[in-house]
């Protein structure tokens, strides 16, 4: 088993073996550039805190895992001795559909909570029923859905949470109600954090009314400006939809893109901004009900395809994307990289696959020289030991520092920041 300089595999397993019944503790499979380690998967919240607490006086470094699906969205750890998995920690412990709240352990599958939701309610965000997301794995990985325009990013749908800090102690934050002002909002803190600050026991989620009626308008669009320019006709409108996106089948500069506007709420809301939208869209493709679902559920494939995440995302001011999205064409062309684009034209953001390209450091080194460009942001996931560090400013990364030393001085958790 590798360990790199690390404590030793055997005597990690034989410690653990005193804490954790022998069914509780395994070898993780290497993969996404993380190496083969010991793996503890605690059954109970008192199992996990003796892991943690375990760990903190053998001075091990501890990288927290759900199910592993987002488990390349940064960079391997520079050091780890043991894994701690929290799929061992399943089930849901409350749900509230008088309040529109859902309390679950973090182990909990994303699919497994919208089933036990959608009868009555929408869970955000809206991921596809293939991602295999653990509720733990989407809050640490701060993963948003193809919803987030109309109810804004993860950490706004989280209301508490519980979770071990270093010293093995477990730190509630927030509560189980929407209207909740005691303490300090850690849990926001905790929603993105990527393993790097504590390990998540449980959280609170906000839930939305299912609603009464959907439909999803699709509509082909000659270029990259008229699916820019139809998009933003639709703010001016006053059109408040789930989703706003368009997405090319290949490189922007060779193919039309796919505009699609996802609608829900009141029968007489939708009724009446499908009127609108159409004065925007004109003939569009329009799909209701059942058929609406389906669509939806075929916009979030094609945003995680097969449950995976793109390996690279650009954000930047809405008054850029056009600049940023010609950039990203020009940079692709040179370097000879095939694309695909998912596009949240309102949003600024923009997923991007690579089909069939083998990474290497000096492709990413040139891709991120041909998109350097005043404001845009760029987010690599899943390329392993190629995988470049996030772009942050001096005074961003002295904070994030700062609050790493705060709760984990010791540096017990492997996932570090900037």
């Amino acid at each position: 088993m590798s360990s790199t300089g690390n404590a030793s595999s055997e005597r990690v397993l034989e410690l653990l073996g005193r804490v954790l019944p022998r069914e509780r503790i395994e070898r993780f499979a290497a993969r996404a550039g993380v190496p083969e380690y010991p793996l503890a998967a605690p059954g109970t919240l008192d199992e996990a805190g003796e892991v943690v607490r375990l760990a903190r006086s053998e001075r091990w470094a501890l990288l927290p895992l759900g199910n592993g699906s987002k488990l390349g969205w940064a960079r391997p750890p520079a050091r780890c001795d043991l894994v701690l998995s929290s799929r061992n920690l399943r089930g849901i412990t409350a749900y509230e559909p008088g309040d529109g709240t859902l309390t679950a352990l973090a182990g909990t599958s994303w699919s497994e909570l919208v089933a036990a939701t959608s009868a009555r309610h929408h869970l955000s965000p809206e991921l596809p029923a293939a991602a295999r997301a653990s509720l733990g794995g989407v809050l640490a990985a701060g993963a948003s859905g193809l919803d987030r325009l109309r109810y804004g990013p993860l950490r706004h749908q989280v209301l508490g949470m519980l979770a071990l800090h270093a010293d093995g102690t477990r730190v509630k934050s927030g509560g189980r109600v929407v209207k909740n002002v005691t303490g300090y909002d850690l849990h926001r803190l905790w929603c993105g954090s990527e393993g790097s600050l504590c390990f998540l026991l449980e959280a609170t989620l906000r839930l939305y009314p299912a609603p009464a009626a959907r439909a999803v308008l699709a509509l082909r669009c000659a270029d990259l400006g008229e699916a820019l320019a139809r998009s933003h006709a639709l703010l001016r409108k006053g059109v408040q939809p789930v989703a706003v996106v368009f997405c090319s089948a290949a490189h922007a500069a060779q193919q039309d893109f796919e505009l699609s506007v996802v609608l829900a709420g009141r029968q007489e809301a939708v009724a009446s901004e499908l009127e609108l939208v159409r004065t925007v869209l004109g003939a569009a493709e329009t799909r209701l009900e059942d058929d609406a679902r389906r669509a939806r559920a075929e916009l979030c494939e094609r945003e995680l395809p097969g449950g995976t995440w793109p390996p690279l995302v650009l954000a930047c001011r809405p008054s850029r994307l056009a600049g940023t999205l010609a950039l990203l064409s020009a940079a692709t062309s040179e370097l000879g990289l095939p694309t695909r684009l998912f596009c949240h034209p309102l949003l600024a953001s923009v997923a991007v696959e690579f089909p069939g390209v083998a990474w290497s450091d000096e492709r990413v080194r040139a891709l991120e020289h041909g998109l350097h460009g005043d404001g845009i942001e760029l987010r690599w996931r899943g390329l392993g030991a190629f995988q470049p560090p996030v772009r942050t400013s001096p005074a961003a990364t002295a904070l994030m520092r700062r609050i790493k030393h705060s709760l984990d001085p010791e540096g017990l958790f492997a996932r570090s920041l900037p």
